[in-house]
């Protein structure tokens, strides 16, 4: 994957972010207002699909060789992670409230919405480490134990 097409799919990834938060606040409305039984779930199962492709697209950047993703895109991204984690911590905290997350068909697509979030988390951690100066440093470190041959094979420790 060259730098255009990792491009590409960051334009593409902050498009799908702005659709599932205005799916997750759409989910909230619909929540909050009682706007009637299927078009809760319809707003449910939509969020949940929204994050399943915002997911993918986390993969897909996720698996960017090293270096093709900028410090400064990743540090684009954590806020928006962030507000979006809030988000998605919001939506779960109204259907417990409202009792929604113990019914068979919003219970499950919070579920899934609970299960994406926790997706992003992980995505959202990795982002933080990777420009976390204590993780370069110790990266830094180990490369160069293991060009100069100053590592100790495991095995060897037992």
């Amino acid at each position: 994957m060259n730098s255009s097409t990792a491009t590409l799919t960051l334009d593409q990834w902050h498009a799908l972010l702005q659709k599932t938060m205005e799916a997750l606040q759409r989910a909230q409305e619909a929540i909050k207002q009682q706007f009637g039984f299927w078009g809760l779930v319809n707003g449910l199962w939509r969020c949940a699909r929204d994050l399943k492709d915002l997911n993918a697209r986390l993969k897909v950047v996720s698996e960017l060789p090293d270096g093709v993703l900028k410090q400064e895109v990743i540090e684009s991204q954590i806020p928006s992670l962030h507000t979006l984690l809030k988000s998605i911590d919001d939506l779960m905290e109204v259907g417990k409230r409202r009792g929604l997350t113990n019914r068979t068909v919003t219970g499950a697509s919070l579920g899934l919405i609970a299960v994406r979030g926790e997706y992003i988390a992980d995505y959202l951690d990795a982002l933080e480490m990777a420009i976390d100066p204590e993780v370069i440093a110790a990266i830094h470190e180990g490369r160069s134990q293991i060009h100069s041959g100053d590592v100790e094979v495991m095995e060897r420790l037992f």
